[in-house]
């Protein structure tokens, strides 16, 4: 039995599959509105919520690819089917990057088509009751915290809620990465390539949730700082490193500079300013489609006799933040909107990894930005000088 609370727009300018395709959604008992163009769906897109749109790729005036994109825009949480053809323009990478959930190569039999419909509309349902699920949580977690006694006790079985559900997706993400693995090594046709470059852009992006989540997990956990001798300058080159590949992708120029009053050698604990590092590239590279990113160390304050206080900074060229949202995306699970995060996927955990830790290296974290300008993260570290500063 089809959800009839959900209904789905059908597009497509050749009339015939039009109404074909509309008999196979009314054969399953789907409740549907049929669009004839491009133009005439982002009518109907703007003025009604649809569970789920069925588009055709190739369309005169406003084609496939187009309305995806306006329904990712405009209406986040609509699933796309995208109809494609063997003679498209479009590649099955190109449809799934720019937003749609599924495809279907045309010609297709009716029975394919149900089978993804009943797919995506059992998705909805679950996301559904995950959502009423999650704000079941949030409100229950507003309760505890206004409880001090119980404060402790309701964020230990918070992160331990999520790092045993981490560890359980962890292992067969594991699994699967392997196997994808083995899987590149054969002999594959130009279509099963394909299908398998969707399968590992899928998995890495998992991998990097589940990780993720781990990180924020241990984040509660860690307690206690090292102190050990480390050089800035060899911590930010190996960070602007190990990001150099993601930013390359995407065509972004990395750099870092340390100020020439900044010790050469201090004590402290480099893998906590080495982790908060890596989050704010990560947010930074995921948030910036081009120009540059750099990073700077310069010296805050001195603390005689021998510490100091040193500032990080993070600039991007990218979307920047709206003011009003510049204190919330330090919050865990937070975007600065929904656009943002449907366009960027991510859990939203790094900059409230961040904040976990910055007070362990006795610091603190803000963010200055304007829209359309970038945006500059910094954080301060408390750290003990071992000899005087840079050479000239």
């Amino acid at each position: 039995m089809a959800d009839l609370s959900g209904k789905i727009l059908i597009v497509d300018d050749d009339r015939d599959h039009l109404a074909l395709v509309g008999r196979y959604a009314a054969s399953a008992g789907h409740n549907f509105q049929l669009a004839a163009s491009g133009t005439e769906a982002i009518n109907h897109i703007n003025s009604f919520t649809f569970t789920v749109v069925i588009t055709d790729m190739i369309m005169a005036g406003t084609d496939g690819m187009q309305l995806i994109r306006h329904i990712r825009e405009h209406s986040p949480s609509t699933s796309v089917i995208a109809m494609t053809g063997y003679s498209n323009n479009y590649s099955y990478t190109d449809v799934i990057k720019a937003g749609a959930s599924d495809f279907i190569v045309k010609p297709f039999p009716k029975d394919e088509l149900i089978a993804k419909l009943r797919r995506i509309f059992r998705e909805q349902s679950l996301l559904n009751n995950l959502r009423r699920e999650l704000q079941y949580h949030k409100d229950v977690s507003a309760e505890l915290l206004a409880a001090k006694n119980t404060v402790q006790q309701a964020n230990e079985v918070k992160n331990g809620f999520i790092n045993t559900i981490s560890h359980e997706f962890l292992t067969p993400m594991n699994g699967i990465l392997g196997f994808l693995e083995l899987l590149t090594e054969t002999t594959l046709s130009r279509k099963q390539q394909n299908f398998l470059n969707l399968i590992q852009l899928s998995a890495d992006r998992l991998m990097g949730l589940i990780n993720q989540l781990l990180d924020f997990s241990h984040s509660e956990d860690r307690r206690h700082r090292q102190d050990i001798n480390f050089q800035p300058h060899a911590i930010l080159e190996q960070t602007v490193r190990a990001i150099t590949p993601k930013a390359e992708e995407k065509g972004l120029k990395l750099s870092f500079h340390v100020e020439h009053d900044v010790p050469t050698a201090l004590q402290g604990d480099p893998s906590i300013i080495q982790q908060i590092l890596n989050s704010l590239l990560e947010n930074a590279v995921k948030f910036t489609e081009h120009g540059e990113i750099s990073i700077r160390a310069a010296l805050e304050q001195k603390k005689p006799p021998d510490g100091i206080i040193l500032r990080f900074s993070v600039r991007d060229s990218g979307c920047g933040i709206p003011a009003a949202k510049q204190e919330e995306i330090f919050a865990p699970f937070s975007q600065a909107d929904e656009y943002l995060t449907r366009r960027h996927e991510g859990a939203g955990l790094g900059l409230a990894i961040c904040t976990r830790l910055v007070p362990m290296i006795n610091g603190r974290i803000w963010v200055k930005s304007k829209i359309n300008q970038g945006s500059t993260f910094h954080f301060t570290a408390r750290l003990r000088s071992l000899n005087t500063s840079n050479p000239p």
